[in-house]
């Protein structure tokens, strides 16, 4: 035994670990500038997931001395200043170093209508969008509202949101059938938040956005998220809800067996897809985090890039309680088919491969 100890220790003595830096709105920054203090934003158990994959890749407390930085924001709760303060930490390490997800590329997903934009100039498909300034629609709500119901006469079903908020706060749901006194209230509701995120977030528009219905054959809707790592795709897992608008906690027994089926074959859609997937990141200049979409006639259709994905999957699991708890209880038998899942959900071992393979980036 204490030779088989020793001898792991020679072995890991040559391999050359790899040193990355963490740097947030406020790690790497004054009394956090040099301490090796918890992952700012980190998920459940990924700071065990490094732990484990240290005799590949440690924290290191000097950015020069960093063979790879993380930038960990969540985009929701930046601010304009809080990136110009990151930016000029990363000007001197661009050209010579791994950045995740740099934030001279931070609007490119934070703001829903750019991502759109850059999408659409790269041939991306994605939904269709109309982009409001919340000044101009202040000075003339009578001729904005017309905008909005032209959108809608022409897409049948749209969002109303702002352009840089998540988990659907800030976001309407619009019809045909929506009256002109609703669509007016939801549209000041909408200038009201634009106002108070518009003195630290300049890039705040309001954004008109089209309601895709994906392509199934039941009255479901699902929604696949890939979670892509340095060019590579880590991993990926499909939701599904007869809900127009929903979150993974919505899904129920009643989802469990299309959830099933759907898990099944995201392998093969997402290696038929792999490039367009990959492409539809790197165009945002992304390199680290989840993109989401949906499949219409045989093809995803983009719809959001999360830097740092953190929902409900990545804690606590899939769907409300009692779906959880058949997950749980069939493991033994659904680890066969959806291993997928079961990847996912074993959280300490998924960072850990997540930070190897961070560390084979940088050493390949």
């Amino acid at each position: 035994m204490c030779k088989l100890y020793f001898k792991r220790i020679r072995v890991w003595s040559l391999v050359k670990r790899s040193k990355i830096y963490f740097i947030g709105r406020k790690q790497g920054f004054g009394k956090r500038r040099w301490r090796l203090s918890h992952l700012e934003n980190r998920r459940y158990k990924e700071s065990e997931g490094l732990k484990e994959a240290s005799h590949r890749i440690v924290q290191t407390r000097f950015i020069s001395l960093s063979d790879s930085i993380w930038v960990r924001v969540r985009p929701e709760f930046t601010t304009d200043e809080e990136i110009g303060s990151i930016n000029r930490r990363l000007e001197p390490y661009r050209e010579i170093k791994t950045i995740i997800n740099d934030t001279s590329c931070f609007y490119n997903y934070d703001s829903k209508d750019r991502t759109f934009g850059i999408w659409k100039k790269k041939k991306i498909p994605c939904p269709a969008f109309l982009p409001i300034f919340p000044i101009d629609a202040d000075n003339d709500i009578e001729s904005t509202i017309n905008r909005i119901r032209e959108f809608i006469d022409e897409n049948g079903k749209v969002f109303l949101r702002t352009n840089n908020e998540t988990a659907a706060k800030g976001m309407f749901l619009l019809d045909r059938d929506t009256s002109l006194q609703e669509i007016t209230e939801k549209l000041k509701t909408l200038i009201s938040r634009c106002k108070y995120f518009l003195q630290q977030r300049k890039d705040t528009r309001i954004v008109l956005v089209q309601f895709i219905k994906p392509e199934t054959d039941q009255n479901f809707n699902d929604l696949y998220r890939v979670h892509i790592l340095l060019g590579r795709v880590l991993s990926y897992y499909v939701v599904t809800a007869d809900l127009d608008v929903f979150h993974n906690c919505d899904m129920d027994l009643n989802s469990l067996n299309r959830f099933i089926e759907l898990n099944i074959s995201i392998s093969e859609i997402v290696e038929k897809h792999k490039d367009k997937i990959i492409k539809a990141s790197e165009v945002l200049g992304c390199n680290v985090g989840a993109i989401e979409f949906f499949i219409r006639d045989g093809n995803p259709i983009f719809l959001e890039f999360n830097p740092m994905w953190g929902g409900q999957a990545s804690k606590i699991g899939f769907g409300n309680t009692k779906f959880q708890s058949y997950l749980l209880k069939n493991k033994t038998q659904l680890s066969k088919k959806i291993p997928n899942i079961y990847s996912f959900l074993n959280y300490k071992n998924y960072y850990k491969n997540l930070f190897k393979n961070i560390h084979f980036h940088c050493t390949e």
